[in-house]
């Protein structure tokens, strides 16, 4: 039993992390049931409330609200008490916002294939489903969870702050207010472009302003914890920190480059893409360096080697996205299945595998034993490897491929060339050429998601049986996060 994780009531952590676990599994099949029933058989199983625009949004908030964010926030509810030395500030307050949360986040889910949902990516919420207040119940959830967690900072016993909360206290506020406008605020915009560019403001600052910063916190935290080693550099730490801050809420505009956009605001976002590589370069640095001498470690948990592929990942998305922001490669890669692959890298490639090694860590200490299985830990990353590279990589290369086709069009002078190129290659013509890359990423997502229902065999056969093995789990805090 760990004798340091008795002074926490970790209720909260198993209220959030418990549902999380089992909503990834469901949202990831209805993944795979749209990957062959709308792209590789389409419309094998139709019906109006299965068809593309209704399960959409389904699998969207399957996977990034009840799964990925709200399994960081069971996360945050374990280490931000942990870094401060102090109980969770309000249990009352917890209960009554992760009963707001999960009530208004699965009406909310469940009711989309009934076309409840808005238009607006990520943003799909309703004010209302019948007489609930979906909209005002998740956006208190979350205010209620950033009030708990920042009393719980203030009242610390311990002066210094690892980078995890600094990271922790941005994700609050950052997060507050990019959800503000992807649920409010952009239906105050005037229509038009300017409305088109608050959601991508909303868009991609989910990615980075939301998941970036809980994911860093995560991974800062987990991976001393598991490697019982300390983070390679607080400095480094603190420059990655800071220049997200900085320059994050600015490149949302570049998926909108060549669009009805000021060119100011173009070159703006395309210069503070490029100066995404700053803190990218910090954290995949510091992360890897911290295992210098110990790669051992890599080999023997399953746990350590999530977040480092992961952080491999974060590498890879984070060079994709300021390159995409470069207008020539934009004139090919906008609006294609590239940018689909883009964001299954960072959301499953990185943030899942984050939030992946936190639950492998946070579990056994919350349930006082052992993993129930390592033979399954280490089956779950193996498929997650090999079914996740085809899974995230072949609409990678075929969306590339299929903005390659796409640039015959624009060849020649005259409207009259231009009309000719569309006879010549159909746009229905380059959806037939994405059939083998659609089949390679149905095939590699099967591969997931079976890897994924292991996962979720181990983790609650972890809380309900006794281990298959008698592994040992640390009494102390001897593997200190502080560097």
């Amino acid at each position: 039993m760990n004798n340091y994780d008795d002074r926490f009531d970790d209720t909260p952590v198993k209220l959030m992390l418990y549902p999380a676990i089992i909503f990834m599994a469901l949202g990831m099949f209805v993944g795979v049931f749209m990957a062959f029933n709308v792209f590789v058989f389409p419309d094998y199983f139709a019906g109006e409330y299965i068809h593309f625009g209704r399960i959409r949004p389904v699998h969207v908030w399957h996977v990034l609200f009840l799964w990925l964010l709200s399994a960081n926030m069971g996360l945050f509810y374990f280490l931000v008490p942990r870094l401060c030395g102090v109980r969770l500030w309000s249990l009352p307050l917890a209960y009554v916002s992760i009963g707001l949360w999960w009530s208004s986040l699965i009406i909310t889910t469940y009711t989309f294939p009934t076309g409840t949902n808005f238009g607006w990516e990520y943003a799909e919420i309703p004010y209302w489903v019948s007489w609930i207040p979906v909209k005002p119940m998740l956006i208190a959830a979350w205010i209620l969870f950033a009030i708990n967690l920042y009393m719980t900072i203030a009242n610390r016993r311990f002066e210094k702050m690892y980078v995890s909360l600094w990271y922790a206290m941005g994700a609050l506020i950052w997060a507050s207010f990019t959800l503000f406008v992807g649920g409010y605020a952009i239906n105050w915009v005037p229509e038009g472009i300017s409305r088109v560019n608050a959601s991508f403001f909303y868009i991609h600052n989910l990615v980075g302003l939301i998941f970036t910063p809980m994911g860093l916190a995560i991974a800062y935290y987990f991976l001393p914890k598991l490697s019982n080693l300390p983070i390679y550099s607080h400095r480094l730490s603190m420059i990655g920190f800071w220049s997200i801050a900085f320059v994050y809420a600015w490149v949302g505009t570049h998926h909108m480059i060549h669009g009805p956009v000021s060119q100011w605001l173009q070159t703006l976002s395309i210069i503070f893409s490029i100066w995404l590589f700053i803190p990218v370069w910090t954290v995949v640095h510091n992360l890897f360096a911290t295992l210098k001498g110990h790669w051992d470690l890599y080999t023997n948990n399953a746990a350590i080697r999530f977040l480092i592929l992961g952080n491999a990942y974060y590498l890879i998305t984070c060079v994709q996205g300021p390159l995409m922001a470069l207008r020539n490669v934009n004139e090919i890669t906008s609006k294609t299945d590239w940018i689909i692959g883009h964001s299954h890298i960072s959301l499953y490639g990185t943030f899942t595998f984050f939030a992946i090694a936190g639950i492998y860590y946070a579990i056994p200490h919350i349930v006082r034993k052992p993993l129930w299985s390592k033979k399954l830990a280490d089956l779950h990353f193996s498929l997650n490897l090999w079914g996740g590279v085809p899974f995230m990589l072949s609409i990678w290369i075929g969306g590339f491929l299929q903005g390659m086709m796409w640039t015959t069009w624009a060849e020649g002078n005259s409207y009259a060339e231009y009309h000719n190129n569309l006879t010549i290659l159909p746009f229905l013509t380059t959806v037939a050429e994405m059939r083998i890359w659609w089949i390679i990423r149905a095939v590699g997502g099967l591969v997931v998601l079976f890897g994924n229902l292991l996962f979720v065999w181990n983790i609650f056969n972890t809380i309900l049986l006794k281990a298959e093995t008698t592994e040992h789990i640390p009494t102390s805090e001897k593997n200190s996060v502080v560097a």
